[in-house]
């Protein structure tokens, strides 16, 4: 990946640095069979303990309190505690209890969310594969329920496709998706992430300027658009995007790393 990274990306706006999550290499695995990640080795119970560790107080008072209610009550409570406190994957635990006692879509997709949430927030592999496992998991619970929540099956490719050692299974859900709905920004969205690590920068640039005319106002597809040219070796279109994003952004952190760049890689020309 070029220079244009972490750093060049921080302030242009959230759905961008998901995105970048997608840009980043990955290391290629050898075993061409879709594993689930195993979930042994975590232990959520730990977790939370050290989870714990930051919370003051009146937060300890709190998590007490809730010892005292009833089920589901208790797993609703606590779920919504650890919500408060960004911790996705905690909240995501207790969703999936609720889950269990209430099997639902809407209690699944809670659970898969969070699960999702947690996998993308994670800081090492051991919790990264727990989290993953189980938004695959719930994901697949929200889909024996209703074959038709699309947006679950693009979560659901996302994860297979970034999170287990065969991408292909991923990506032919993302496909399916498009394929039942071709307007789907998400679905569209990450087979152009996906098309940009393979290399597939023509069929990356289509599907994100798919996205932009179902939505103009997703400018943050500009920036996509211009990282894909900068990987195409060219600059020209792709200072041409970025400028446009910048016309149309009232972001101006944003606007200054952006036009940074835009000066780094003319000065990168001029050499």
């Amino acid at each position: 990946m070029s220079s244009f990274s972490k750093s060049t990306l921080i302030g242009v706006s959230a759905v961008v640095l998901v995105g970048l999550l997608f840009l980043l290499p990955r290391h290629k695995k050898s075993d061409h069979a879709a594993k689930i990640p195993a979930t042994e080795g975590f232990s959520i119970d730990q977790f939370e303990q050290q989870a714990k560790l930051s919370l003051d107080t009146t937060q300890h008072h709190q998590i007490d309190e809730f010892s005292s209610l009833k089920e589901p009550e208790r797993f609703d409570s606590v779920a919504a505690f650890w919500d408060r406190n960004n911790v996705p994957g905690l909240a995501a635990h207790y969703m999936e209890l609720l889950a269990k006692g209430a099997p639902t879509e809407k209690s699944y997709i809670n659970a898969a969310y969070r699960y999702f949430d947690a996998w993308k927030q994670a800081q090492d592999s051991l919790s990264r594969d727990y989290f993953v496992g189980k938004a695959i998991a719930s994901y697949s619970e929200v889909l024996k329920i209703n074959p038709e929540n699309l947006n679950a099956k693009t979560d659901l490719g996302i994860c297979y496709a970034e999170g287990t050692n065969n991408p292909m299974q991923g990506i032919t859900m993302l496909k399916e998706v498009v394929e039942k709905d071709p307007n789907h920004e998400n679905a569209l969205l990450n087979l152009g992430f996906l098309s940009v690590k393979s290399n597939q920068f023509d069929k990356a640039l289509e599907r994100f300027n798919k996205v932009l005319q179902i939505n103009p106002s997703r400018i943050d597809m500009y920036v996509f658009i211009g990282q894909t040219y900068v990987q195409m070796g060219n600059n020209e279109e792709a200072i041409k995007s970025f400028e446009t994003y910048k016309s149309l952004s009232n972001n101006t952190k944003a606007i200054a790393e952006i036009d940074s760049y835009i000066k780094e890689l003319q000065t990168k020309a001029a050499k």
